[in-house]
């Protein structure tokens, strides 16, 4: 029986030394999608913020320096 993409996937995945360019990438792919998804639960959820407050957040969290 031939295997499954799942399957084929997981064995590749397997193989990856784990210091493995292709596997950092992978790591890297999962995160933002996990970030993404959360990011649409808040959205769903109504965890939002008009543009005007998150831009005040952002400024009172890091305010821009003036130069001298």
């Amino acid at each position: 029986m031939p295997m499954t993409l799942k399957q084929e996937v997981h064995t590749l995945v397997d193989a990856l030394p784990d210091d493995s360019p292709q596997l950092a990438g992978l790591s890297e792919s999962l995160r933002m999608s996990r970030a993404l998804e959360e990011g649409f639960d808040d959205v769903k959820r109504g965890r939002t913020y008009d543009a005007d407050v998150f831009l005040e957040k952002v400024r009172k969290q890091w305010p821009r320096k003036t130069s001298a």
